[in-house]
């Protein structure tokens, strides 16, 4: 499917996805308690040939998944290993510089080899942690919808706050969990690469092979933002989260569903 962004299937397995939440709270931490400067902002005392800032999307198994704040497109994971100061500090959405010797092993995600050192910079939000949640409970919603399916859309063009490599991220979370191929597409993409059909007559138009998320999301504003979710089957078959709103409650992510839908 061309201009798409493909996650390909040989992936390091070596970030699960979390469950999602239940009212709708996430472990989406968008700042930390106190944190001790002496235990995290540490300063590197070598010199290196690379250096990459990144969002922390994901913490597991001593290693980090980043997103990547510049370029805007990297996904990369590395070993917490030479992280300078107290790891349990950190959390998912904080952004860090990684200096290393410009080694990157090219498996996907790509991994960050030979590391000179990690370093907290800053707070951050985890966005994709709670676009996660919001979007896999809309899958679990209407499982027949979900029936057959060997892949899954994603609409984000009507998203305010990700970055690409963020959205890459997304995508990976999402394969993870379940393990169906994950594509950046809006309806009118898939529409003219004829994975929407529409019958002639009737008008009636589906997705035989998969499922289309749509997430729009209005900007943040004062620690809070609304938004609407769709996941979409055919011109009969879909379900929606509409009127939502997501929050920070004592710096964690939360979201309420307005209403649900269903065609």
């Amino acid at each position: 499917m061309k201009n798409y962004l493909f996650i390909a299937l040989f992936i390091c397995s070596l970030f699960l996805s979390a469950g999602c939440t239940e009212e709708k709270s996430g472990e989406h931490n968008s700042t930390n308690n106190a944190l001790d400067s002496a235990d995290i902002n540490q300063k590197p005392s070598v010199q290196s040939e690379k250096i990459i800032k990144g969002k922390i999307i994901k913490i597991e198994n001593d290693m980090l998944l980043i997103a990547d704040t510049e370029d805007k497109s990297g996904l990369y994971q590395i070993s917490t290993k030479k992280f300078l100061g107290d790891i349990s500090k950190i959390t998912t959405g904080d952004i860090v510089e990684i200096g290393f010797d410009g080694t990157i092993l090219e498996i996907y995600p790509s991994i960050i080899a030979n590391v000179d050192y990690i370093i907290f910079l800053k707070n951050g939000e985890d966005f994709v942690g709670l676009y996660y949640d919001i979007l896999m409970q809309l899958y679990e919603t209407d499982l027949e919808l979900n029936s057959g399916i060997d892949f899954i859309a994603l609409d984000l063009t009507k998203d305010n706050n990700l970055l690409d490599s963020e959205k890459t991220a997304l995508l990976h979370l999402l394969w993870s969990k379940t393990q169906k191929q994950t594509n950046l597409a809006t309806y009118e993409e898939l529409l003219s690469e004829n994975f929407i059909t529409v019958e002639e007559n009737s008008n009636y138009a589906q997705f035989k092979t998969g499922i289309l998320f749509r997430l729009e999301t209005s900007e943040l504003e004062q620690g809070k933002f609304t938004f609407n979710a769709e996941k979409w089957r055919s011109s009969l078959g879909a379900y929606f989260f509409t009127n939502c709103e997501a929050r920070k409650e004592n710096g964690t992510w939360v979201y309420e569903i307005g209403a649900e839908m269903i065609s």
